[in-house]
């Protein structure tokens, strides 16, 4: 038993003594950057979209076919809300954009306008509601500028799509 108890003490000292030492491995790194088009394409995209939104006559800057379509492609990226307008929520709708910085009314691909003054506005009877100023462009084969309350530019309440964007 001593002979045991002797050899179990040699190897619980020996065990006890041995240290691990981590092994040193050389690894190579390199860095590489990429550019993936998408994410590229949102950066593009908030900043082309905040240019419009601080500056509405940066739009006849843009050279593509048609730049109100242009717009709302781009501003899907960085839109916080986006609402459908029509004569039964529109005044909601506006009350709505005023937890909003900017508001901008888009109908169909022809017709774009930034919101300007929501407090500034004037009672439409056709939209049953107190339009407020705003400031954009129609499409009419070239880009006119519109800066007006809103009833005057987005035209008649009717089935033509009328979105409301909120950053």
């Amino acid at each position: 038993m001593k002979k045991i108890s002797i050899l179990l003490i040699f190897i619980i000292a020996l065990s006890c003594k041995k240290e691990t030492k981590p092994v040193k491995t050389k690894v190579e790194t390199k860095t590489t950057q990429t550019t993936i088009p998408k994410s590229k394409e949102k950066t593009t995209v908030k900043i082309t979209t905040i240019v419009f939104l601080k500056d509405v006559k940066s739009l006849e800057k843009d050279t593509s076919k048609n730049p109100i379509e242009n717009f709302k492609k781009r501003a899907s990226g960085s839109v916080k809300r986006v609402i459908k307008i029509n004569k039964n929520n529109i005044e909601a709708s506006l009350i709505k954009a005023k937890d909003y910085k900017y508001a901008v009314i888009t109908v169909g691909d022809y017709t774009i306008l930034k919101i300007t003054d929501l407090d500034n506005c004037k009672p439409s009877g056709s939209w049953k509601a107190c339009m407020p100023k705003g400031e954009g462009y129609i499409k009419k084969g070239k880009l006119i500028y519109q800066n007006d309350y809103i009833n005057n530019i987005i035209g008649l309440p009717d089935n033509k799509e009328r979105l409301l964007y909120l950053f």
